[in-house]
């Protein structure tokens, strides 16, 4: 493999000492040949078939910063490392909400880089989520005191440091770069920020990391969702949506009307006594919504939930067919939701708006593969609570933040900080760079991406939107039709990553020679 050849060559290099011409022109020949490796065409299975993992535990502890603790638990990791060689990069991704086998399998462009660059593939599981359980089980409300960004960031740098030392990487070999997205995208610049010495580079797909209160948020999200009906769906299907939604608030402002709804609807719970009933069947329908939007990929996908291939204009259709308002509502519902016939019921009272409720599912006969998502939004990440029975996200108003604050003191005794992490990490006011941040032009969160504007200048930070692509759709493998807009950020991409892990091999170079 040409990738190989070229590490091949450059480790020759630097064990005979020869010239520092011959060692810059190895990294240029690795530089040629894997820009000129294509991307290969999608497969109907994912990465975890075509590219079958290791899957490891390491002991992490529970608590990294209080050293009187040494209790441990199994933090799962998972290996793919057939194109690389000792000393070569790797490529890792930091887990976020969710057991990691799922963005192991979705994440197929980490692999297509990893054959260009000669990398190792890592992905790490995040505490409390999949079956890296701190106490082993699914944790009492007590424990979920361990589930912070900060914890979870220490867990992955102190993975780096002994897998590296496992893998038999001397210092300044192994370059590191990280790889996320969504959340896991925010990790990748935040990781940055507080462990820059780890890694060379991070790549960060629909990372939401400026996207705090009291900042219009909710009305930009909501525009970009719109946008997305209005240009990706049906004409007419923006203004039906509105219809929809408008004709459903009006209704729920009577005891009949809520009664009406909660049969039409097929509420779990009754709505008819329920004042705040309209609000929160408003903020389920718009994470049912923006969600759809958010996963609007061109080919059938069940990354989240089953979807088809253009789920927008399946919705926009749903919505057009239907001349009354609150049936076509109920067609996207189920699209999103239901439509293999998983759930028995809605629970729009277990929205984090209006009143304060248990936030109890009753209606998924399988239940979201989100794990403790919800104590996260409470406490440090409250723009981004879960909704629509756990499968979806929507975005709280400056006003319904006082609510929400309600709904998690009542659920986990918490209030959220929202202002802790951008005064602690940062919101685009980022100070190391060595980053690339991708955002879809279908994806809402692209509302809360970095603001370029607030960089400062000559950082090494670089920001594509992808036109016409959906939620992180650069991080997954080609379609079977792959479009150029995606393909050139990932082209992107990885000349980016060359530029990083070529100055850190010449860094390696400089050394030995002098």
């Amino acid at each position: 493999v040409p990738v190989a050849m070229a590490w091949l060559f450059a480790a020759a290099a630097l064990h005979f000492s020869l010239p520092k011409r011959m060692m810059i022109f190895c990294f240029a020949l690795f530089a040629v040949w894997t820009s000129a490796t294509p991307f290969p065409a999608a497969a109907s299975d994912g990465a975890l078939e075509r590219y079958p993992p290791v899957t490891s535990t390491i002991q992490a502890w529970v608590d990294n910063f209080d050293p009187s603790r040494n209790d441990t638990f199994n933090q799962k990791y998972l290996t793919f490392d057939r194109w690389w060689h000792p000393g070569g990069p790797m490529l890792l991704y930091l887990g976020n909400e969710g057991a990691i086998e799922g963005f192991y399998n979705y994440t197929g462009a980490i692999f297509e880089h990893a054959e260009a660059l000669g990398a190792l593939v890592v992905f790490v599981e995040h505490r409390y989520y999949g079956t890296s359980l701190p106490y082993g089980k699914k944790p009492e409300m007590h424990e979920l005191r361990g589930l912070t960004v900060e914890q979870a960031m220490a867990d992955y740098a102190w993975f780096l440091q002994r897998f590296k030392d496992s893998r038999g990487c001397r210092q300044n070999q192994c370059p590191v770069v990280t790889f996320g997205g969504s959340y896991g995208g925010m990790l990748v610049a935040w990781f940055r920020q507080k462990y820059p010495q780890l890694t060379v580079g991070g790549v960060g797909a629909g990372a939401v990391i400026d996207f705090y209160p009291h900042d219009g948020r909710q009305e930009a999200f909501w525009k970009a969702t719109r946008n997305t009906f209005q240009n990706f769906g049906l004409p007419g299907c923006a203004s039906a949506l509105d219809n929809a939604l408008a004709t459903v608030s009006a209704q729920a402002a009577s005891p009949g009307g809520r009664k009406e709804l909660q049969e039409r609807l097929q509420s779990c719970m009754p709505l008819e006594e329920e004042p705040t009933a309209g609000a929160k069947i408003d903020f389920f329908a718009r994470g049912v919504v923006s969600s759809l939007a958010m996963l609007d990929y061109t080919e059938p996908s069940a990354f989240v939930t089953d979807l088809p291939a253009n789920p927008v204009a399946v919705a926009c259709k749903g919505l057009l067919d239907r001349s009354e308002a609150v049936a076509a509502l109920k067609s996207v519902l189920d699209l999103y939701l239901n439509a293999t016939g998983k759930f028995y019921c809605y629970d729009f009272l277990a929205e984090m708006v209006g009143r304060p409720t248990s936030g109890e599912l009753l209606g998924p006969t399988v239940a979201p593969d989100m794990g403790p998502w919800q104590y996260q939004a409470c406490t440090e990440l409250p723009m981004q609570t879960l909704a629509s029975d756990g499968f979806g996200f929507y975005v709280a108003s400056d006003d319904q933040l006082v609510q929400v604050a309600a709904a998690c003191r009542l659920r986990y005794g918490v209030t959220p900080r929202p202002a802790w992490l951008p005064l602690s990490l940062g919101g685009s006011d980022l100070r190391v760079g060595s980053l690339f941040f991708t955002d879809g032009e279908k994806d809402p969160w692209n509302a809360g991406s970095i603001n370029m504007s607030r960089v400062e200048k000559g950082l090494d930070i670089q920001h594509v939107l992808v036109k016409g692509a959906a939620h992180h759709e650069d991080l997954r493998f080609d379609s079977s039709h792959p479009r150029e807009e995606v393909q050139r950020a990932k082209r992107m991409a990885r000349e980016t990553m060359q530029g990083w892990i070529a100055a850190t091999s010449q860094q390696v170079a400089h050394m030995v020679l002098v």
